[in-house]
């Protein structure tokens, strides 16, 4: 009877187990949650609706208690080794999802436990200056455009397509950022006002960059078009990479946090250190030192100034 009793209960807990459903019946969950819906920007759920679409091309039907560690190593991590960016984030979104699906069900185990990221993710990384400076000076005229608009003002490749003719005032471009919902007015560099002003604009058309009917060039076509331009001279950068590129140099010319966020927009210092890690030493230390003998200079001439009105 004990040993009924036993199998009874295990019984039922395999039954209730199951009953958390399939990983194909979570994310449509997770894609109908207020979160996904109205928390994400629309660029950060089209990246989104991009990787669970080929998770789910692997697990839609796999029962949420019977998917492993073990598996997705090799199914995910281990089948993606030749794009780490690739396996990366799709570990990062199945980390999500697990946080979302054990809120909602019980007996669920961490199925991404003691897995480990690639962590060079390149394709995000800045632009090499020699790629760079190719890509504006590129014979395409809309895609030198482009590449500068990004660089110049340092947002988001979704931000940037979305910018219009009627957002330039004098010599500012005011943006709204789709994920952080904050306001900026970025400053022109002269770069990117000469390009402004060499570039054709047609009185029906809206957007900096547009198509022949006017609609706005979309993030995703602006990531092949960086994707192409840099996988044909050896390496493999998209737009996200641009703003890395400013966020560096802005700091290379001598700005502070504050003043670099106030071009970029990031609200958090960590993740301005983040993005502009890869800043070179020895330039921000000839900035430091000519600020240093600016001062000193300043100082010396107000002592000197001072001495001589004492005597």
């Amino acid at each position: 009877m004990r040993k009924l009793a036993h199998l009874q209960r295990v019984g039922a807990k395999i039954d209730e187990r199951r009953k958390t459903g399939t990983f194909g019946g979570l994310v449509r969950d997770f894609r109908q949650s207020l979160h996904f819906r109205e928390k994400l920007s629309q660029n950060t759920r089209i990246a989104y609706d991009r990787y669970l679409n080929r998770l789910l091309a692997g697990y839609a039907d796999a029962p949420l208690v019977e998917m492993t560690p073990e598996d997705i190593q090799k199914r995910v991590i281990d089948a993606n080794e030749a794009t780490p960016a690739a396996a990366d984030q799709m570990l990062s979104i199945l980390r999500t999802l697990y946080t979302y699906a054990r809120k909602r069900n019980r007996d669920i185990e961490d199925w991404t436990e003691g897995l480990e990221q690639f962590g060079n993710q390149s394709e995000r990384e800045p632009w090499p200056d020699e790629l760079l400076d190719d890509a504006l000076s590129s014979k395409d005229a809309l895609f030198r455009f482009a590449v500068t608009l990004a660089l110049y003002t340092g947002q988001r490749p979704g931000d940037v397509c979305l910018m219009t003719w009627g957002a330039i005032t004098g010599d500012l471009i005011r943006v709204r950022q789709q994920k952080t919902k904050t306001a900026l007015a970025v400053p022109m560099h002269d770069v990117l006002r000469n390009t402004i002003e060499q570039m054709p604009r047609s009185d029906r058309h809206l957007f900096l960059l547009s198509n022949r009917r006017g609609d706005p060039l979309t993030a995703a076509v602006f990531l092949k078009w960086c994707q192409r331009f840099s996988r044909a001279r050896g390496e493999n950068r998209t737009p996200h990479g641009l703003r890395k590129n400013a966020t560096i140099q802005l700091f290379e010319a001598g700005c502070t946090a504050a003043e670099v966020a106030s071009i970029t927009g990031h609200k958090s210092l960590a993740m301005l250190e983040h993005y502009g890690k890869q800043r070179s030493q020895p330039k921000i230390a000839r900035v430091a030192t000519e600020k240093w003998r600016v001062r000193t200079a300043g100082e010396r001439e107000n002592s000197s100034d001072w001495g001589k009105r004492l005597s």
